[in-house]
């Protein structure tokens, strides 16, 4: 009898994963593993995540008579202890993207070769695979380093439909006790089935309004499966294949259409930042412009505090560090405009901020947030002459004119009227007296002047690029 063990890493799902099909394509028994080590790439709300999703599919395979086996100890030596035990003579898994997740797949094979134990890697979780958009270009092999050139490529190749379901069907005895991380990660649900019924509802509720909704963070306009995505439970494919089929519908509307292709767009991006990084692993350190390495970008231990703390005095910025927090999760206009704020206004260092989002937020994963914070910074992959800098003030009032999003996050403003929420420095010693709220003492005072600090950046951001 043929035994494979199929390693779960960032694809804990069964449905359309190309990987798992293979393993049990090519042995009569197949065995689902998941090895420990992979817990401390993750933050604590992850571990807690991944471990919830562990559990769901535990029980999933246990209706199946079968099982999903936790390997303890260095990823190499646990997986092939088990490959020992269960008398496999191969292990699959999906391939990784990024330059630790590829470290370590050298490693693990290194380690099985030992035993003339074959490690098969397979697809993973991309709309389009890095390699399949970059051999379009005109010189192939090292990727495309702006976004619409990507893009226009990356739209004119059919995507695949999702594959079946194709669980693990061997059951072991001795699978290990999972870990207890606690349950405290988030507003998004573990497991594959949380995720499934999430699409359904974003396709049937939202997705039709996602152009004049998802830029607002009061009105709940977005997909929530960011942290699904992340790990595995539901691939990119499965989200582009529902919407493609909505949009296929003759009684879909032209405008519905447009929303729903603004959100494949945002599969496209996604690929593309997980392209940047497969291509180029040094921008996880490095500037992507080499004219950027070296700009000088630090802030005090005060200031990041405040910062990270949501006490900067700009309401929609402390919303923003506050959701953070509070959910592991920060809505992206809200995200987009902190860390502007981070980089331009005070100054800081885009790896700093990267830090700090990947040991909070829930769906934190290195190429999204090296892309993201790098494009925010002025050093990444955009083609404007100078960094797009947010105004924290106009932002607000254009992105939150109610300040529903800011009184949600930023509680002593709750109370306030629209006008002095989104502006509480501009309220008058007369009607602080009225409201029964004072600054600095019930609100932070506004850290820098975002004018003046914009104009300091900017002097600086051309004096460095010559």
């Amino acid at each position: 009898m043929t035994v494979n063990l199929y390693w779960f890493r960032r694809d804990l799902r069964l449905r359309d994963n190309p990987a798992l099909s293979a393993a049990r394509a090519a042995a009569q028994t197949t065995y689902g593993v998941f090895a420990s080590a992979d817990f401390g790439a993750l933050n604590i709300r992850q571990r807690a995540f991944a471990c919830g999703c562990l559990k769901k599919m535990r029980a999933d395979l246990a209706k199946r008579d079968a099982s999903l086996t936790l390997c303890d100890g260095p990823a190499g030596e646990a997986i092939a202890a088990a490959a020992r035990r269960l008398g496999a003579r191969a292990v699959y898994c999906a391939r990784g993207y990024s330059r630790l997740e590829r470290e370590q797949e050298a490693e693990v094979a290194a380690v099985l070769a030992r035993d003339d134990i074959e490690l098969h890697t397979g697809r993973a979780d991309c709309v389009h695979e890095p390699e399949v958009v970059a051999e379009k270009k005109q010189a192939p092999g090292d990727g495309y380093l702006v976004f619409p050139a990507f893009y226009d490529v990356w739209r004119e190749i059919p995507a695949d439909p999702p594959g079946p379901e194709s669980p693990p069907n061997g059951r072991d005895d001795e699978d290990g006790p999972l870990p207890d991380f606690g349950g405290a990660f988030g507003v998004a649900g573990p497991g594959e089935a949380w995720a499934a019924d999430r699409l359904t509802h974003f396709i049937t509720a939202s997705a039709g309004d996602y152009r004049t909704n998802a830029e607002y963070p009061g009105r709940g306009g977005t997909s929530r499966l960011a942290a699904s995505l992340r790990f595995g439970c539901i691939s990119p494919r499965q989200i582009y294949g529902a919407l493609a089929e909505k949009m296929s519908r003759s009684w879909t509307l032209v405008e519905e259409r447009h929303s729903m292709q603004t959100v494949i767009r945002r599969l496209a991006l996604r690929d593309f930042f997980i392209q940047l990084g497969y291509f180029d692993p040094s921008l996880h350190d490095l500037e992507q412009q080499p004219k950027m390495r070296g700009f000088a970008s630090a802030v005090s231990d005060e200031t990041l505090q405040r910062f990270a703390s949501g006490n900067t005095g700009y309401p929609l910025v402390d919303a923003a560090m506050r959701q953070l927090r509070a959910e592991g999760h920060v809505h992206q206009r809200a995200a987009i405009c902190a860390a502007s704020f981070f980089c331009i206004d005070l100054g800081g260092d885009w790896r700093t901020g990267r830090d700090l989002w990947m040991d909070q937020l829930l769906e934190a994963d290195e190429a999204q947030c090296d892309g993201n914070w790098q494009r925010i910074a002025g050093s990444g992959s955009d083609q404007a002459s100078y960094p797009r800098i947010y105004n924290p003030v106009k932002q607000a009032r254009y992105f939150d004119a109610q300040a529903v999003y800011i009184r949600r996050y930023v509680p002593e403003l709750a109370k306030l009227p629209t006008s002095a929420a989104l502006a509480p420095w501009s309220v008058d010693r007369s009607h602080q007296i009225e409201f029964g709220f004072f600054t600095p003492d019930h609100y932070a005072k506004q850290m820098v002047d975002h004018a003046t600090a914009a104009r300091a950046f900017l002097a600086r951001y051309k004096a460095h690029r010559g």
